[in-house]
């Protein structure tokens, strides 16, 4: 049995090493997904603070429920919706009260919205002011994405255990033929 532990070692560093591969790459994808809802808010509060709203009336209204397009949303001192492109259900879209009293506290804040079943959206929220401004986009490509690139690494990490079998197989059969 002795002998056989390097093997055994082996194949739990090959199965750790896949699984942080996996991991890493789920963390890097979720949180680029951050990104452009960041630049948007961050545009859209600069424009607020000097008065002007030019980025939100360029954009077209969005409808969450099937698009893709990026969105933002302004909320007023009483932490409703007052102004933006994003809508859900006819609505501007609104997350839960604790997204924009956090934002308004910390001055910023990110989180993943979910308001219905296969709806998720990347959100970042900026204070300006007295408001706050909400900009996000769909996660449906990053977790297409994650899921393409997870499919890809299980493949490499059940190739590199079929070769560490192979291996072991052809280290056992030589051994025993000496």
């Amino acid at each position: 049995m002795r002998r056989y532990l390097p093997w055994i070692g082996a194949l739990v560093i090959l199965i750790v090493f896949t699984l942080m591969t996996y991991g890493v790459m789920q963390q890097i994808e979720r949180q680029g997904a951050n990104d452009g809802p960041l630049r948007l808010a961050s545009e859209v509060s600069s424009e607020l603070a000097r008065g002007s709203g030019t980025t939100i009336d360029a954009m077209p209204r969005v409808d969450l429920s099937n698009s893709l397009a990026p969105f933002v949303v302004v909320f007023g001192v009483d932490g409703k919706p007052s102004s933006g492109n994003g809508y859900l259900h006819g609505a501007l879209a609104s997350p839960p009260s604790g997204v924009i009293s956090t934002a308004r506290k910390a001055g910023q804040g990110s989180v993943t919205w979910q308001p219905s079943t296969g709806l998720r959206f990347a959100t970042v929220s900026i204070r300006s002011g007295d408001r706050v401004v909400m900009a996000g986009q769909s996660l449906a490509p990053s977790e297409h994405r994650t899921e393409s690139i997870g499919t890809i690494i299980a493949m490499g990490g059940l190739g590199a255990v079929l070769i560490l079998v192979l291996t072991f197989a052809s280290w056992e059969l030589f051994r025993r033929r000496e």
